[in-house]
């Protein structure tokens, strides 16, 4: 009988995997070590012949027992290694048994076996993850999330949702642990059942997410609530409309901004991007999403990305969706509501947002709610705290309106604690490079259609491998106890603004921002870019390259800026042949050894990849530009230099580790180089640069090259500053005439880069004088300063070229003096 009954399930399941289609989704569970366990049963959520077939199958394929052996153990041989959570609904049988007297006989098996332990595995199985939905009767028939589980609706969801059935093998529980913890076996018992049904429940929310409320539905009760129709009437009074005008104002507004997610839009795209990643990019590479999924089961998660490219969009929601993640909510400019694009986002999550508010409040209150809405139910949710795509590829100063709105709905309800997920997208190619390229030079920003849209994707071809690091989880709560601990004292409303929210939130912006570059990846691409661009002529010797990048890949790895950062696999030698095919590099073949370098367009749009990475190279390329000058310089020399500079780079680059823990991080740098032989420490304690013959006097250089821009741009803007006088000029002014000069001076130089002078690092690097006193403003709102900067200036010898301090000199001389009246 048991051989016949094997042979059916045989035949059923060979019937059923003809139409069903399990995703090879990664496990989060060691197998291997699974594989070990001697006593494992099975734990699915929901009685279903169906679903056992399927996990049994998939087990048997991944080398695991079945689920319908018995367990090895003479006195359980009657016991299948399979348990149900719930069991299957019977009009018979209105109570029918539950886990608990399974899991009580297992229990009492092992209170008399001190030395065995059985292993529960739960294996969650959605056929579909489609949330449920009041987009009709059918969705919800046969959504997973759907509570009763009847034969006839088994049958349709497998037809329908068959060829997207998701599996997932959690964690295992040793009950030989809830035994040891809980003598009493009534006890132990409940708690293992609470154990099991809390973690489906959790498992089910990470995957697919809290129920879909009908666009409709949920934009009727968005307009009812107290604070829109306050803002309805308000609207309708101060414009002179009637009432119902307003009313309709605000339904077009609401279904303008409002998602209108679809399951079937979200499979389409699915497939859709398979097959557009396939054909651009070389591959995806993840790090660190285990660490979401778990806070992904009870907290209520906002991913806040990078912002490089337009297909960041969909990039981070295609891997979420892969990896067994929810979709979240996309917050996503307006400008790319287009026609039939626009709509296709929408359906797969996106919300739409004006660039500027303008000074409409209904607007306001209605973004302001639906905002709160999409929070307290629940639903994760992405935006982009830069607020618009990096062009110069370093990390934009953050825009803190989408971060106010998150915390402000937070305060009105705390129920559901919500992590911030930093997450960093790294490019070997953005597609956009050369529309970036044209505006840093003064092009006006096209608008985007979808013509232009459809050209583009015509147009990409290899564009190489992108990575995603997801970063430190930051807890608004933790921010909140720590910065403000009497938050939970009051009662806030929706039109509340505490006055030290606006302080916190600029706070947390910079946190975010800087968590964002702590999790930065390097690749083969971005450690070429940097190197070239470090040297004169932007070409090298084979060797010289080979021992650079290896340079700047061990600084990561023998003092690393932080543990999130990742470093590529391989040999230096296949990073270049890899860049040479992606077109980044060119070969120059010599019968001296091969030189390598960029061509003349390749040099400037090296610079964005160099850029997404320079923060990681701050503190070693400072720590070199003190020493490569230096006949013999102290540490404590160098300490001071450093904690007189680093603050204005920190701020610029978005850096996480303040003065303090710098200095702890340049000892172990100070190290590194030694050990390469590209410091040398004297017998008087000095370091200083190698001999100027060898190689790594060249590698010294090369390495403080990288910040040198940056700090030919601060003696620039002091050397303005001063010339036109303390108490003289305002910021403004100052600020233009610096980025004027700046322009000329990189002219003068040869040095094609426009993010040199770009305005925005004028203004973040005067602020930062301001923010640290020691830039002051009189009565009239001029500029002042004391002795300090005029010293700077003076020093600033030990770290700039004669050449460039020069030419700094010479422009700012002539250029101030033009200007005066």
């Amino acid at each position: 009988m048991h051989s016949i009954r094997a042979r059916f399930r045989h035949t059923v399941q060979t019937i059923l995997f003809w139409w069903v289609k399990v995703p090879q989704n990664p496990h989060h569970t060691d197998l291997e070590q699974l594989k070990q366990k001697k006593h494992c049963v099975y734990v699915l959520e929901h009685q279903s012949s169906a679903d056992a077939m399927v996990v049994d199958h998939e087990l048997r394929r991944l080398g695991l027992p079945g689920l319908y052996r018995k367990i090895d153990i003479d006195e359980l041989h009657e016991e299948t290694s399979l348990l149900t959570v719930h069991a299957r609904p019977s009009v018979i049988k209105r109570h029918k048994a539950g886990i608990a007297p399974r899991i009580e006989t297992l229990l009492t098996y092992l209170t008399t076996q001190t030395k065995e332990d059985i292993i529960l595995v739960p294996i969650a199985l959605y056929w579909g993850r489609a949330a449920t939905s009041g987009n009709g009767l059918l969705n919800a028939l046969l959504s997973s999330n759907w509570s009763v589980v009847g034969r006839f609706k088994k049958l349709l969801t497998v037809l329908f949702n068959g060829r997207d059935t998701y599996l997932e093998i959690n964690t295992p529980i040793s009950l030989r642990e809830l035994v040891d913890d809980n003598p009493d076996i009534n006890t132990a018992t409940r708690k293992v059942a609470r154990v099991l049904r809390v973690h489906f429940r959790h498992v089910r929310s990470a995957v697919i997410g809290p129920d879909l409320s009908h666009r409709r539905v949920m934009i009727d009760q968005l307009l009812k609530t107290d604070p829109v129709r306050k803002a309805i009437e308000q609207h309708a009074k101060t414009k002179g409309v009637p009432l119902e005008k307003a009313q309709s104002y605000a339904r077009k507004q609401a279904i303008t901004i409002a998602a209108d997610v679809s399951y079937g839009t979200i499979r389409f795209l699915d497939v859709l991007l398979t097959k557009l990643w396939n054909k651009i990019y070389n591959g995806v590479l993840l790090n660190g999403i285990e660490p979401v999924r778990e806070l992904a089961k009870d907290n209520e998660i906002v991913y806040v990305p990078c912002h490089r490219s337009h297909i960041d969009y969909l990039l981070l929601s295609y891997c979420l969706y892969k990896h067994g993640l929810n979709v979240p909510h996309i917050a996503a400019g307006e400008n790319l509501n287009m026609p039939i694009v626009g709509s296709i986002l929408r359906r797969g999550g996106a919300f739409f947002i004006r660039r500027r508010f303008g000074g409409d409040k209904l607007y306001t209150a209605v973004f302001n709610e639906y905002i709160h809405t999409v929070f307290s139910r629940g639903y994760p949710v992405e935006y982009f705290v830069e607020g618009g795509r990096s062009r110069t590829g370093r990390m934009r100063v953050p825009a803190t309106g989408t971060l106010a709105m998150t915390v402000r709905s937070h305060l009105r309800d705390n129920s559901r604690p919500i992590v911030f997920i930093p997450v960093y997208i790294g490019y070997e190619k953005v597609f956009e490079s050369r529309s970036y390229l044209g505006e840093l030079k003064g092009k006006d920003k096209k608008k985007e259609n979808l013509f232009d849209l459809v050209k583009s994707v015509k147009q990409l071809n290899n564009y190489g491998h992108v990575y995603l690091n997801f970063g430190e989880p930051l807890k608004l709560n933790d921010q909140l106890n720590n910065l403000q601990p009497d938050w939970k004292d009051s009662q806030y409303g929706p039109d509340d603004r505490p006055n030290w929210m606006f302080n916190f939130v600029d706070q947390l912006s910079t946190d975010v921002v800087t968590r964002i570059n702590s999790a930065a990846a390097l690749n083969p691409i971005n450690l070429i870019a940097t190197t070239l661009l470090s040297t004169p002529r932007q070409a090298i010797e084979g060797k010289l390259l080979r021992h650079q990048l290896r340079l700047l890949a061990d600084l990561q790895l023998e003092a690393p800026y932080s543990k999130y950062v990742t470093v590529p696999d391989g040999k230096v030698e296949d990073w270049i042949d890899y860049a040479v095919q992606m077109g980044t590099l060119r070969n120059i073949p010599q019968k001296l050894g091969n030189l390598y370098g960029l061509d003349s367009q390749n040099t400037v749009l090296m610079s964005y990849y160099r850029n997404n990475v320079q923060h990681l190279f701050a503190l070693p390329s400072l720590i070199a530009a003190l020493t490569v000058r230096a006949r013999g310089i102290s540490f404590d020399k160098i300490a001071e230099q450093i904690s007189m500079i680093y603050p204005y780079i920190r701020s610029e680059l978005f850096i996480q580790d303040n003065t303090d823990t710098a200095l702890q991080k340049a000892k172990d740098i100070i190290d590194v180089l030694i050990a390469k032989q590209i410091l040398v420490k004297d017998e008087h304690g000095l370091l200083h640069g190698p001999d100027k013959t060898q190689d790594q006097s060249f590698q010294l250089q090369y390495l403080a090259n990288i910040m040198l821009p940056t700090l030919e741009r601060y003696l620039l803007t002091l050397s303005v500053l001063v010339r036109l006088g303390s108490g003289q000029c305002s910021q403004t002014i100052l600020e233009n005439q610096a980025q004027q000069m700046a322009q000329r001076l990189a002219l003068l130089n040869g040095l094609d880069a426009p993010e040199f002078f770009d305005k925005a690092l004028f203004k973040n690097f005067i602020q930062t004088m301001k923010d640290r006193r020691v830039l002051t403003l009189n009565a009239e709102g001029n500029l002042e300063f004391d002795e300090r900067i005029p010293t700077i200036i003076n020093q600033a010898g030990a770290v700039i070229p004669d050449e460039i301090w020069y030419n700094i000199y010479q422009v700012t001389k002539r250029s101030v003096a033009h200007s005066e009246p």
